[in-house]
């Protein structure tokens, strides 16, 4: 793993800087990953590497969604920077590797030469392990009739007001006590602040909960004791929640665009619009449709698999066969 100069101190042990993979004695024969998900200029000093070059990338949000956000406005420059990054990069990486459909189109429009997708490993043995936090999961059960949660960072792309307008909607349809969790870093101070201001006008601001730097035993958690997983998100390029969702055994109703759609395949809910309404009326659905909740967390934890680690391991040794020698590790 590799990351700038200035946060390897902060770094665990196996992180090199940049600079260090500068001064590494490489040959021709050397393969060097890197991940993309956001702007790093001192990437650009890679580029002249004598190695072959693989990019694997996990999207860049477009720098749209931020504009007229007060102060997050920086963060839209950075991502269109980022974007602008990825086409300088097209021509200096043997391979690029999308980990959704979606993002490999994008590989493709930036310049990529035929990009191949391989998804992300995602921890499934920990989420479908049975273990909880059982204290966390009785006080969310015992507060409300009906839970919902969602995790992702404070982001505008995100949608969370339309999470927030979604649980207003709920409680105004079908009169039950309902709380919506939400578990994301904040990434801005103003944003967030708009977020809460519009809780308040829709009268739930005492039925929110928010955890910051959650542990995975608390992500997990809420997915076990939601009656559903709701994403009103404009923008991912994989989203790696639903698929932690699926594996726990949480329904997910999602609004379909970009990667999301594809992500969740045949399984969950899936609807075209942004209507809060629409999964409100979802909700309510899966709460009195006991059969129906069944057949949705089953499906799920089928699709589920299709992302385990090991068939995520074998699309990879797959992929690396075509540029070195793995048999012998894989015999040793």
């Amino acid at each position: 793993m590799a990351c700038a100069d200035s946060t390897i101190a902060t770094s665990d042990y196996a992180t090199l800087s940049t600079s260090m993979l500068k001064r590494m004695a490489w040959s021709d024969t050397d393969l060097l990953l890197l991940h993309y998900s956001f702007f790093n200029e001192e990437l650009e000093a890679l580029l002249d590497l004598p190695v072959r070059k693989i990019l694997i990338y996990h999207n860049v949000t477009p720098g749209h969604f931020f504009r007229g956000q007060g102060s997050m406005s920086w963060l839209g420059d950075m991502c269109d920077h980022s974007r602008a990054q990825m086409r300088r990069f097209a021509g200096s990486f043997e391979k690029g590797v999308g980990d959704s459909d979606y993002n490999t189109a994008e590989l493709r429009e930036f310049g990529f030469r035929d990009p191949v997708t391989i998804p992300v490993f995602f921890n499934d043995a920990f989420f479908s392990s049975r273990e909880l936090d059982n204290q966390l999961y009785l006080d969310i059960k015992a507060a409300s009739e009906v839970n919902i949660v969602f995790v992702g960072r404070f982001v505008p792309n995100k949608r969370h007001d339309l999470l927030i307008d979604t649980l207003a909607a709920y409680k105004r349809l079908f009169g039950r006590s309902a709380s919506l969790h939400l578990g994301g870093k904040i990434w801005g101070d103003e944003y967030f602040h708009g977020l809460l201001g519009r809780a308040v006008q829709g009268g739930v601001l005492s039925d929110i909960k928010i955890y910051q730097n959650a542990s995975g035993l608390a992500i997990k958690t809420l997915f076990a004791a939601a009656d559903a997983y709701i994403s009103m998100s404009e923008h991912e390029g994989f989203m790696v929640p639903v698929l932690e969702a699926f594996t726990v055994g949480c329904p997910v109703l999602a609004y379909a665009g970009t990667a999301v759609g594809e992500t969740m395949g045949p399984a969950g809910i899936k609807f075209d619009t942004l209507d809060p309404s629409i999964p409100a009326g979802y909700l309510e659905l899966l709460r009195r449709d006991k059969t129906l909740r069944n057949n949705i967390v089953r499906e799920q934890a089928d699709r589920a698999t299709d992302f385990y680690s090991e068939a995520t391991a074998r699309r990879w040794l797959s992929f690396l066969e075509g540029f070195v020698d793995i048999s012998a590790g894989l015999h040793s």
